[in-house]
């Protein structure tokens, strides 16, 4: 009996300590489970991190926000680290719950980040409670040089009117014109170039944007945020909404292939797009999360990454490490009147702004199908 009441008093003790300290384990398994957009982390840099470390990355990779968001709302992924996009994403996901706070004793680089950019954070995640911004860029405008001299000799290749011009589209539509996939990534740069903010919820300014871009509807060959770099290097368009750093990727390649890509910031102001790290609720090893994190937050390791993708981080200390043909190329690192006209999208928390979103889904489906 004495025997089998210790065992009792043993069992409890054991039950109540894991009660009192639960989820208090000091020790992860030494794997870190990455997902994160394709390309953006080259393999070396996650192999340095493995050495260093002792942790095996897992990397999976995706290719637009929602299919990340879709895995993190509808069960607990696997996940520790994600890559999702400021505006309007981080917003909402963190307003849902998605994420779990961030451990900043464990973060020593989170100091170097660019003052500018954790300003344009503060409407999305303020004083960085979630999210860390790392990659940034613009949405801009990648083109044929070749066929675009031929077919728009007369037009201004630095403005937003290669696109919204119906009659400058309309010249473009045997050569192939593609747009972005997302409503949020074309109405809020319509409604700006239509005269009105890119910011209005008006739903009168929706409308205009939604008549304009139905004019420009018969014009546009594809909708796609994944393969538009193919289709400039092959050729299968020769004019296409595009983000920054893909379309540096569509110049690299072309050349290989004797083709002329370039990419353009359009002057009248453009998106600025921001992607965060951040951890997800029921992130598995989260320590090694904020390890992986503080990793790629290191000047050196930030520089390699750039260096070899041509996508500037947040990391200021890292620029004097960075190749200087990337360092003065104006389209990855825009001078500081260029940066005044970068815009974040409002982020869309509020029921009014979340309504207005729905509308505006509604208004892009139908365009995409080509409904009246």
């Amino acid at each position: 009996m004495k025997t089998l009441s210790r065992i009792i008093i043993s069992i409890f003790f054991i039950s109540l300590f894991f009660y009192i300290f639960p989820n208090k384990k000091k020790y992860e398994d030494a794997i870190v489970n990455i997902y994160d957009w394709y390309g953006m982390i080259p393999a070396e840099v996650l192999q340095e991190f493995e050495k260093e470390t002792g942790i095996r990355v897992r990397y999976d990779v995706y290719d637009n926000n929602e299919v990340l968001e879709a895995k993190l709302l509808a069960s607990n992924s696997g996940y520790d680290v994600v890559f999702p996009t400021a505006s309007p994403y981080v917003a909402r996901q963190i307003k849902v719950g998605i994420y779990q706070p961030l451990n900043k004793q464990l973060l020593s680089e989170l100091n170097g980040l660019n003052k500018e950019i954790v300003e344009q954070m503060q409407s999305i995640d303020p004083g960085l409670m979630y999210a860390v911004p790392y990659y940034w860029g613009t949405l801009g405008i990648a083109y044929d040089k070749d066929k675009l001299k031929e077919r728009l000799p007369n037009v201004d290749l630095e403005s937003n009117e290669i696109l919204f011009n119906p009659e400058n589209l309309k010249k473009l539509k045997s050569c192939g014109v593609s747009f972005l996939e997302e409503a949020i990534d074309v109405v809020p740069l319509v409604q700006a170039y239509l005269g009105s903010s890119s910011d209005s919820e008006n739903d009168e300014d929706l409308k205009k944007a939604s008549d304009h871009l139905q004019k420009l509807r018969p014009f546009i060959r594809r909708f796609t945020s994944s393969r538009f770099i193919n289709d400039l290097v092959l050729g299968d368009v020769c004019v296409a909404q595009a983000w920054s750093g893909d379309a540096q990727q569509a110049e690299i390649d072309a050349k290989e292939l004797k083709r002329n890509i370039a990419y353009i910031i359009p002057k009248e102001g453009t998106t600025l797009w921001i992607d965060c790290m951040a951890i997800p609720v029921g992130s598995p090893h989260p320590i090694n999360a904020h390890k992986f994190i503080n990793f790629l937050l290191r000047p050196e390791i930030s520089a390699k990454i750039t260096n070899k993708t041509k996508l500037p981080t947040t990391i200021d200390a890292a620029f004097p490490m960075i190749e200087k043909a990337i360092q003065k190329n104006k389209s990855i690192y825009p001078n500081k009147e260029v940066m005044k006209k970068l815009h974040l999208n409002k982020p869309q928390t509020s029921h009014e702004s979340l309504k207005f979103d729905r509308e505006r889904t509604k208004a892009w489906i139908n365009i995409r199908l080509n409904k009246k």
